[in-house]
């Protein structure tokens, strides 16, 4: 065993962007390769996704102005490492076609990338795998394959079951997935790849793909249930098919902490995670603060896993928490954060203890149920939502964070504890336990915890949501019978936070959630049953903030210069309210791309790429069932010899009985007609 701290060699470094990989069926993937421009062998790091993110990657990084994305190839390189992303099949510069996401076909390239990587002159044999979001969620789908090279993970930022923490959480379609990220990935998918890439055959591999290639939001629409469509592409239920070690980071501005702590809770290899204050980006550069040095955690394991070196990193405590404290709620997501780092030991923490708190009369939480039975009843308001946000921001980060929480509670059953005598830490798994009857055979229930501060603000910790029809499971929807009373059981995100002294703690209880959960289509009134036989509770976990604790991390800061809120221009979130017509309706705009102060050019190549997104979604309080999504992105790619303009069209509209979804796709080549294409895909209301 190598007795090294650290990887100390540094090297200079060459990129490669015209090697291309040859699968098992003859499709070649595109990739790009940055390596050190040295004799030897190397361990490989392998990340890829459908981004088209190949160009961008630098040949040489910078400090100052880094960003993993594109600057982490080559800072691994220097220090001893071949850092090789690919394209995924029918997308940017690799050949074939894509039809849905996480296709089988993709997984198995996958899988041949990591023995062909481990087959180069230039790699050792071991190879590692990094990547965030889509390229943290493929590393479980390449981990459970145990491909035989295969040496360490790092999964970021991502979710480990597709259908209930993404796609439909809690059993409701998540509007996201059609006001953003369906048109993206139509555009995405219809581009055509870079000339200076591939050569001479780029149109050729185009036009395969104008051919073959279909809208992945046709897949989401008809797989409403956890079928095998989802279960295949998800590392859940079982961990331990993941046979190497594993590094995990999110961060609670985000939507994927729960499913982070919920993998290094249940995976048996040695592992090690990171849970900070940020949003959905790298830990160098993301908002809120503070940004950390994560290259450098992330050398430590790559050191000791795939090049041997004993470092101590297996001795360090495995859990890096930021637990986060009260700041006042603001549409924009802060640049840095209030809180502080712990580390521990474990998750769920053995010192937490969970306290069962019941919702009792005078709106109150409270440490006894009431003696009689109880009830509340309201009117189901499919526009109860306005002020949660959308999680990690949708399309439009930082902006459409939660807000003060007020204006929705008025129209939700609420419940709230005496002001805490003391500051008491809420670290872990909060879950609801509420008994419910409904004039309506399905419902949705969606249910949050708050911070109240002494003047009355409300702010948003965490949450949870499911459908009635999906209280026993998300494959078979059972209705309810009118009136009569169900227990339903609502996870709640994991929370890490310290309350402080003469603050409250409310639980509040809606059937909407606007901005996160497409609504239900039937009018109803529900009733939320309290006491006696109905005991409608929130199980909290919480210690006493004067708990002992290890010594805190200490990291080094980032070295991206500190954002400021002039960094995050081109989106827009915008809500609006129709007296008349008694409608809510949310408007997103995102730009991208050739922004002022910048050339948006690629770090190799001649693409230059602008982008403009937007979409409105439309909720009706007479008509719930009557919901509807306009959404388009387009995508411009300005060479030379040209301009192409790739423009995706899709709605989502819903009535009482069904949904139906509709994209078109539009290219122009300077300025005239090139392609066009339209699909149709319909499903029945299944109890949603």
């Amino acid at each position: 065993m190598n007795s090294n701290t650290t990887s100390t060699e540094r090297y200079h470094v060459r990129a490669d962007r015209t090697t291309r990989a040859r699968m098992r069926d003859g499709v070649e993937l595109g990739m790009v390769i940055v390596r050190p421009d040295a004799a030897g062998r190397f361990p490989a790091i392998m990340s890829y996704n459908p981004y088209r993110t190949l160009t961008a990657v630098k040949s040489e990084y910078s400090d100052q102005e880094y960003n993993h994305r594109w600057d982490g190839p080559s800072w691994f390189a220097e220090r001893g490492y071949a850092v090789v992303y690919f394209d995924v099949r029918g997308t940017g510069n690799s050949g074939g076609t894509t039809q849905e996401i996480y296709s089988p076909t993709e997984q198995r390239d996958a899988y041949d990338m990591v023995e062909w990587l481990a087959q180069q002159p230039w790699c050792d044999g071991n190879v590692g795998m990094w990547g965030m979001s889509y390229g943290g969620v493929v590393q479980w789908q390449v981990g459970v394959q145990n491909p035989p090279h295969l040496k360490a993970l790092i999964v970021g930022s991502s979710n480990d079951t597709v259908y209930d923490d993404w796609v439909y959480p809690g059993g409701s379609l998540r509007p996201y997935m059609f006001d953003t990220f369906s048109p993206m990935m139509t555009a995405n998918n219809f581009a055509p790849p870079d000339p200076e890439v591939v050569g001479d055959r780029w149109a050729e591999l185009w036009q395969e793909r104008l051919d073959n290639n279909a809208p992945w939001g046709i897949g989401w629409l008809t797989h409403p249930l956890d079928d095998e469509f989802y279960t295949s592409q998800s590392l859940q239920p079982d961990y331990s098919r993941v046979k190497v070690p594993t590094m995990l980071w999110s961060g609670w501005a985000d939507c994927y902490p729960t499913p982070i702590l919920r993998a290094f809770a249940n995976l048996s290899v040695p592992k090690r995670a990171f849970v900070g204050p940020w949003s959905h980006d790298w830990p160098e550069m993301a908002v809120p603060g503070p940004r950390i040095d994560f290259r450098s955690e992330m050398l430590k394991w790559y050191d000791r896993w795939l090049k041997g070196i004993d470092n101590g990193v297996t001795v360090e405590p495995p859990l890096n928490l930021w637990v986060r404290t009260w700041t006042a709620p603001h549409e924009l997501m802060p640049m840095t954060d209030s809180g502080c780092w712990r580390a521990e030991t474990e998750w769920p923490l053995v010192r937490i203890r969970p306290v069962t708190m019941y919702l009792a009369d005078g709106h109150t939480l409270a440490a006894q149920p009431v003696a009689a039975h109880a009830q509340d009843a309201y009117t189901y308001d499919p526009t109860v939502g306005v002020t949660s946000g959308i999680y990690w921001g949708g399309g439009v980060l930082p902006w459409a964070m939660p807000l003060d929480q007020r204006v929705d509670e008025i129209k939700s059953l609420t419940f709230t504890t005496a002001p805490f005598e003391r500051d008491t830490e809420l670290t872990g798994e909060p879950r609801a336990v509420l008994y419910l009857s409904s004039t309506a055979a399905s419902g949705y229930f969606h249910v949050k915890l708050s911070d109240v501060a002494p003047d009355g603000t409300s702010k948003w910790l965490t949450d949870g949501g499911l459908l009635t029809s999906h209280r026993t499971s998300h494959t078979n929807p059972e209705a309810m019978a009118a009136d009569q009373i169900y227990k339903l059981t609502i996870d709640l995100k994991y929370v890490a936070y310290m309350l402080p002294a003469g603050h409250s703690l409310r639980f509040s209880v809606a059937s909407a959630d606007l901005q996160n959960a497409w609504p239900c289509a039937s009018p109803a009134v529900h009733t939320l049953h309290r006491g006696a036989d109905a005991l409608s509770c929130v199980v909290l976990p919480l210690a006493t903030a004067d708990t002992s604790k290890q010594p805190p991390p200490a990291f080094q800061p980032s070295p991206h210069p500190e954002p400021t809120e002039r960094d995050y221009r081109g989106s827009s979130h915008r809500i609006t309210q129709d007296l008349v017509n008694d409608t809510v309706t949310v408007d997103l705009e995102r730009f991208s791309g050739p922004m002022p102060n910048t050339d948006g050019r690629p770090a190799f190549g001649e693409s230059m790429i602008r982008r403009e997104a937007r979409s409105r979604y439309t909720v009706s309080r007479q008509d719930p069932a009557a919901t509807r999504m306009n959404a388009e992105h387009v995508c411009t790619i300005t060479r030379p010899e040209g301009e192409i303009r790739i423009e995706a069209n899709e709605s989502l509209a819903s009535d009482a009985q069904m949904f139906r979804f509709q994209s078109r796709v539009d290219i122009r080549v300077d300025g005239k007609p090139h392609f066009t294409r339209s699909w149709r895909a319909s499903r029945p209301r299944l109890l949603d």
